[in-house]
């Protein structure tokens, strides 16, 4: 049950697999804490395994796991080249981004982070966020209209993206930008090619970008969520930096477009293989929330979560060392049947709210209610106007070994 040879099992490559579960069962059934000499890494696939490393901090680390997947460990697992710093900042030890530090300091950054991303406070941009919705939706139908509609590229990123440019203040014309820099970024991130001067320029010129807009908003504030963070501070809480700002707007611009874009692009692939699927959303849209905590269940968006060991630790049968690095299949424990019943089934009605594609824990994802919103909204208008849907040629598979999703789907769509 712990390091086991006669497992082939490579995250560098699992992402190609038009179909990763029989892979990731055959992991939870014979090896579900597994160790990869070659990259010196630890995969854990079990739902309770799984639950065990995210909500313990004190020893699965977060700042130690994207250190050591991200910026250079004895063995680096997904990418051979770890000089530089793509974000051009501060080393990868002491960049301040919220999913890569540990208490305390983490449990200061998240509660200034976290005030405007409330279910509430999100709740109250549901208007406009609907009316970009719609928007977006007419262009899909337009160039479905003429049978050249792709479902990635005419709604599932531009939609969310235009959603954070307006939170962030930021305008629409941006758009292309913004996706450029998401995409290089995980490229970066998530074992692409080794850093090119193409993708660094690209980081530069994002972080540059951001940090522009927080000194135009220090003197000259407006309503929107860069003013906001700037602004609301406790008299007894240290405010945010500019780095924390900037390496927060950063995280917003890539979590909040990939996420959601990956998590609508695999719902999609559900709707095209089951008619039944969406003939019910629209017959009883009140399942439609229920039927985003599925999605996310079911192809979870983020496949893996890296965490590094701050002590020698026992998990299942195996014993891990210290300073090694773990990554956390919730991919896998997602489609656990330990945990869950006929886990290869999507299920309407099943709305399992335990489910870890928004992770668990004090790393929840901040972005979590924005998300959940985003996917209702988009769901229930495709649910609304589309009776049938085809997917009329292969998805391209979004690279990198901790997400699934696609960066293009190309659809044909019958209209109610």
């Amino acid at each position: 049950m712990g390091s086991t040879a006669d497992i082939a099992f490579d995250p560098s490559t699992i992402y190609e697999a038009l179909d990763p579960y029989p892979t990731y069962r055959t992991l939870r059934d014979e090896a579900p804490v597994h160790y990869i000499e070659d990259a010196d890494l630890w995969v854990v696939s079990r739902y309770q395994h799984c639950t065990e490393i995210l909500r313990d901090p004190d020893t699965f680390s977060s700042k130690l796991g994207m250190r050591g997947t991200f910026g250079g460990s004895r063995r680096r697992p997904l990418d051979d080249d770890s000089s530089g710093n793509p974000l051009g900042m501060a080393d990868t030890d002491n960049l301040r981004i919220l999913i890569a530090i540990d208490p305390p300091d983490h449990v200061r950054l998240r509660r200034l982070l976290s005030r405007p991303f409330t279910p509430r406070s999100i709740g109250l941009h549901e208007g406009w966020m609907r009316t970009v919705c719609e928007e977006r939706f007419a262009t899909l139908l337009a160039a479905n209209s003429q049978g050249v509609a792709d479902w990635v590229r005419d709604f599932t990123w531009p939609f969310p993206v235009l959603v954070i440019g307006e939170l962030m203040g930021i305008p629409a014309s941006m758009r292309d930008d913004f996706k450029r820099w998401s995409d290089d970024l995980i490229g970066i991130f998530v074992g692409g090619p080794n850093l090119s001067d193409k993708k660094a320029d690209s980081m530069l010129e994002m972080v540059g970008f951001f940090g522009e807009i927080i000194d135009r908003r220090r003197s000259q504030p407006r309503g929107d969520l860069v003013s906001m963070l700037i602004g609301k501070t406790e008299a007894d809480e240290q405010p945010l930096t500019a780095d924390e700002l900037v390496m927060f707007c950063v995280l917003l611009l890539v979590a909040g477009n990939e996420t959601t874009t990956n998590l609508l692009s695999n719902v999609m692939k559900v709707l095209a293989q089951d008619p039944a699927t969406l003939r019910t959303m629209r017959d009883e849209p009140s399942l439609i929330p229920g039927a985003v905590e599925e999605a996310l269940r079911y192809e979870s968006p983020v496949q893996a979560v890296p965490r590094g060991t701050t002590c020698s630790t026992q998990l299942g049968n195996a014993r891990l060392p210290e300073g090694t690095i773990v990554l956390a299949y919730v991919g896998a424990a997602n489609r656990d049947e330990r945990h869950y019943e006929d886990p290869d089934h999507f299920d309407l009605h099943r709305n399992p709210t335990d489910h870890l594609g928004f992770g668990s824990g004090i790393h929840l994802c901040l972005g979590a209610p924005l998300a959940r919103l985003e996917a209702h909204i988009a769901l229930e208008t495709l649910a609304r106007q589309v009776a049938d849907v085809e997917i009329t040629a292969p998805p391209v598979p979004t690279g990198g070994l901790l997400l699934r999703g696609a960066s293009s789907m190309p659809v044909q769509m019958e209209l109610v």
